[in-house]
């Protein structure tokens, strides 16, 4: 930098260099001060979790088995799907049986049998005699 006598920045070069040589340290008790201030104004942070969260208590195994079926509603359809199975399962009449083994000659009397257990009242007949 030149040193003109017409320049007006000599002056304040002047304070500058005065200034660097002496720098005083800010004291102990103003920087707690400043630090405590600024840690009072500024704000919490959102999403930020300072405690852990309390964990869920497991489902029971019932519970788990209710939602892996999908709620109380496939709950209901598979108990009346159960329950249908079981039925017709052991009510079959003969013409459902007969559409089953393929046996497509149908007569009026096959066709529906009333007692739907005709053939078990036989076996429980021959149980009932050979154990005698």
């Amino acid at each position: 930098m030149s040193m003109n006598k017409d320049d007006d920045s000599l002056d304040l070069e002047l304070w500058f260099s005065a200034s660097r040589k002496h720098t005083p340290d800010p004291s102990e008790d103003l920087l707690a001060r400043v630090l405590s201030d600024a840690a009072m104004l500024q704000p919490e942070a959102p999403g930020i979790v300072t405690t852990a969260p309390e964990p869920e208590p497991r489902p029971s195994i019932w519970q788990q088995f209710t939602n892996a079926i999908g709620g109380w509603s496939g709950l209901a359809g598979l108990g009346t799907a159960t329950v249908a199975g079981l039925w017709i399962g052991l009510s079959a009449p003969t013409t459902f049986t007969g559409l089953i083994s393929g046996d497509t000659t149908f007569t009026e009397e096959s066709a529906f049998d009333p007692t739907y257990l005709s053939d078990m009242d036989d076996y429980a007949l021959l149980v009932i005699e050979g154990s005698e």
